[in-house]
């Protein structure tokens, strides 16, 4: 009998759904929590915080029991390949990282994240992957103007900041008044799209409430960029219908044109940064707040280490150790990150490293959206909404690869869910391949027998086609 047809990440069979569940539930609480957690680890050796670490390993453990691995050894694929070599050349980067007991920790966690956000999305599918989204978001909102209220000396930015602009600023249990507007930002964009018969009334009434807390948080970054963001999802909804030309592409053309972008991006980058436009940019020491000059320093050390850079995680909060303390000056040599994600990027994994993680999470993303046919347009808003959104949000903060950090959550959720309705779309050929061959509904298909049971539970006549099936069996 020939062998039954199967994708490679076949998700056909059932999985532990309540497992799932629950790492999904607990990677976004550590998610969310993580700015707060993230303050009681040692920044300066880069140490992190334990309960964090030891979290994110019972994510990973959860999911991946969840799929039943011994059984279904195919479903550990679950992350598309590009992915993998973005993630590959940063594994690399560790043979030459200034710190690699700290890089190795670091992207140890990446890596987990990475495959935990990919694995839990794919098992619980898009509408209950929204459905835990949201209730997290609203949980946050919830807690952060919870913190504001009853605790003002905590939740808003006091005397004590080290920026006197910064006194009175809305920032609740994140910390930070950037993450406070950053989330806020992400959960107007989850309510504002592919609402899944949630009433109006309620999403507008989380969008007004986010809006207001993004507003006296004054986080200019994600305040100027979420409505641009949704601006821009109702244009590619508008525009889609003309895309249908381009899903036609044969994988040799599509290819050929994937790869001469990828190329085009290394000398627009290298050239782009040494350009006397940018170069005059950040001279100003005046702009976005101070970051031109941590870019400066950045810049400095880039321009001598151009290929392989300090190694992945390798440049900041790493001791005596970092080089901003031979290229920065002055205050640059106590921040913690570069405010600028493709910059930092370019000073750890460096060009050749920046350009696999844009390939992997913009180009071929990007192309995807332009060519498929079988999310909703609801979908289709949200994730090029959050995509927009975050690579934007990372040319004045860094959070593009980088572990557990909010901005790199949510953009791999808004990828994972692009890519889950991809593989279902392809679970479909094959099954429609196998069907040809007669095979697919079987009673040997658990799927169908699941469907076929549900039926009879709820009083619902099986199909023509089952009873014709089944009378054959019976003759």
């Amino acid at each position: 009998m020939p062998r039954k047809l199967r994708s490679f990440s076949d998700f056909s069979q059932p999985v532990s759904l309540p497992l799932a569940m629950a790492a999904m539930a607990l990677l976004l609480t550590l998610t969310l929590l993580g700015p707060a957690m993230t303050t009681l680890g040692d920044a300066e050796s880069g140490a992190g915080n334990v309960v964090r670490q030891l979290g994110y390993a019972v994510v990973f453990g959860l999911a991946l029991i969840a799929m039943r691995p011994l059984k279904h050894p195919e479903r550990l694929a679950v992350v598309p390949w590009f992915f993998w070599v973005a993630l590959a050349w940063c594994w690399l980067s560790l043979a030459w990282a200034l710190d690699p007991s700290v890089a190795i920790r670091r992207l140890v966690l990446t890596t987990i994240v990475i495959w935990s956000v990919f694995a839990a999305v794919k098992q619980l599918g898009i509408e209950r992957t929204l459905l835990f989204v949201r209730i997290a978001l609203v949980a946050i909102l919830v807690v952060n103007y919870s913190v504001v209220l009853a605790l003002p000396k905590f939740g808003l930015h006091n005397l004590d900041s080290e920026d006197p602009l910064l006194v009175g600023k809305w920032r609740g249990l994140m910390g930070d008044k950037n993450q406070a507007g950053l989330i806020c930002a992400i959960t107007i964009i989850f309510f504002s799209f592919d609402r899944r018969g949630l009433p109006y009334a309620l999403l507008a009434g989380i969008i007004l409430f986010s809006v207001i807390f993004l507003w006296f948080s004054a986080s200019k970054t994600s305040l100027g960029l979420v409505f641009v963001a949704i601006a821009v999802s109702v244009g590619y909804i508008r525009l889609r219908p003309l895309m249908k030309v381009h899903r036609q592409m044969s994988p040799v053309r599509r290819n050929m044109i994937l790869a001469g972008v990828a190329v085009a991006f290394v000398p627009l980058i290298h050239f782009g940064v040494q350009s006397d436009l940018f170069l005059n940019y950040i001279a100003d020491s005046s702009g976005l707040t101070g970051r031109t000059e941590i870019w400066r320093a950045m810049m400095r050390y880039y321009l001598e280490n151009p290929v392989f850079s300090a190694g992945y995680g390798s440049f900041w909060n790493i001791g005596n150790a970092s080089p901003i303390f031979r290229y920065g000056e002055g205050w640059v040599q106590t921040v913690s990150e570069g405010h600028n994600g493709y910059l930092d990027l370019l000073i750890t994994i460096g060009l050749p490293g920046l350009v696999l993680v844009i390939v992997a999470t913009l180009i071929i993303p990007a192309y995807r959206l332009i060519t498929t046919s079988h999310l909703s347009n609801a979908t289709c808003a949200l994730v090029v909404s959050l995509l927009f959104f975050c690579f934007s949000h990372n040319f004045t903060e860094s959070s593009l690869f980088d572990r557990d950090t909010i901005g790199e959550v949510f953009l791999l959720l808004a990828l994972a869910m692009l890519w889950t309705g991809e593989a279902k779309r392809r679970n479909a050929e094959v099954g429609a391949e196998g069907d040809k061959a007669g095979r697919p509904n079987s009673p040997d298909n658990p799927a169908v027998a699941m469907n076929r049971r549900a039926r009879i539970r709820t009083g619902a006549r099986p199909s023509g086609r089952e009873n014709s099936r089944s009378g054959r069996r019976r003759g």
